[in-house]
């Protein structure tokens, strides 16, 4: 009778070991359904996204180009100023031909003044492309009355390049012949 027992007892154990531990059991194969009940919704949230992407960059890609055409056509000027700041012949001759005027103060106006962009936008843009960090350190430095080799050091740039920096400054107007902030140069820190 202890023998029936004792069988039946490692009878059950293999069974539940079997069903509960082993490479099919029941717990293994509820984990299994949930991750791919989980990775089926992560496959259709991802078909979604990329539906909506690629209606997105279908029929409107066009409308997209000639809507953002100006902004590219105004940062293009932007760095082409900067450029025939630093010496550059080809990006003078080019801005010169088409605003009429050489590389200065008054070209930076019309290049500000050309539609299709919003003000902000366009004002914010200049003084990130033209000004950049180290011209508002330096900025901030010759408004504090140090002197050019001291705000080189505070804005940590040598000072050859601290001169060309204040030098395109004053070319485009930021700073005077002093090296005093302009209005337009207190409006570039802000």
């Amino acid at each position: 009778m202890w023998i029936v027992v004792f069988l039946v007892g490692i009878i059950i154990l293999l069974m539940a070991w079997i069903l509960f531990f082993g490479g099919a059991g029941v717990t293994h194969q509820r984990k299994l359904r949930k991750e791919i009940t989980r990775l089926k919704d992560e496959l259709s949230r991802l078909q979604e996204a990329n539906e909506a992407l690629r209606a997105t960059l279908g029929a409107g890609s066009e409308e997209r180009l000639r809507r953002y055409g100006k902004l590219f056509e105004f940062i293009r000027d932007l760095e082409s100023l900067r450029c025939a700041i630093a010496g550059s012949k080809i990006c003078q001759a080019s801005l010169s031909k088409k605003y009429d005027t050489i590389p200065g103060p008054d070209m930076l106006k019309r290049i500000l003044a050309q539609p299709g962009v919003d003000p902000v936008i366009k004002n914010r843009l200049a003084d990130e492309l033209l000004v950049g960090e180290v011209g508002r350190a330096l900025m901030l430095s010759l408004d504090k009355g140090f002197s050019i080799d001291k705000a080189a050091a505070n804005a940590g740039v040598p000072l050859v390049v601290a001169r060309g920096q204040i030098t395109r400054l004053q070319i485009l107007g930021y700073l005077d012949s002093h090296l005093k902030l302009t209005e337009q140069g207190r409006e570039a820190l802000v």
